[in-house]
């Protein structure tokens, strides 16, 4: 998800739901560092994984003279399990662009811009028949391909 859904609520919703939110960080005055990765007098703390059981990320310290060498700390909006500064946060967010594609194909190309219908169920109904008529399509052309090969 991009900048408009980092808050509290969209990553606790999508924690409870047992997924792991992929959004990028809107950036606060506040933020002690740029990206909020935590910092102590010697320097950025490194990332040393994550426990998606106990909701927690390990971060080490910088130097051998903080004690102790790392500590856990509970998985958040600011500092979530997949840490925003990560290869895997990364190209999870590039797979965005692919989403974003098919959801212009079916507002623009498949009639889901431009409801003509009123009330919940008619829209949801509309909506189904849309996505319905996108995956029959797909699935028609799945299958030539397989016929002519």
């Amino acid at each position: 998800m991009d900048k408009g859904y980092d808050s509290r609520a969209i990553h606790d919703g999508c924690e409870a739901l047992g997924c792991r939110p992929i959004v990028a960080q809107i950036k606060q005055a506040k933020a002690s560092t740029l990206d909020d990765v935590p910092t102590c007098e010697h320097g950025r703390w490194v990332f040393a994984g994550a426990d998606f059981k106990r909701k927690a990320t390990k971060w080490r310290y910088p130097s051998a003279k903080c004690a102790p060498k790392s500590v856990w700390l509970k998985a958040d909006r600011r500092n979530p399990l997949v840490p925003r500064s990560t290869k895997r946060f990364g190209d999870l967010y590039r797979g965005r662009s692919a989403v974003e594609r098919e959801f212009g194909r079916l507002k623009h190309e498949y009639g889901l811009a431009p409801i003509r219908v009123r009330g919940l169920a008619k829209v949801q109904l509309h909506a189904d028949l849309t996505m319905l008529a996108r995956l029959s399509g797909a699935l028609a052309r799945a299958r030539a391909v397989s016929l002519a090969a």
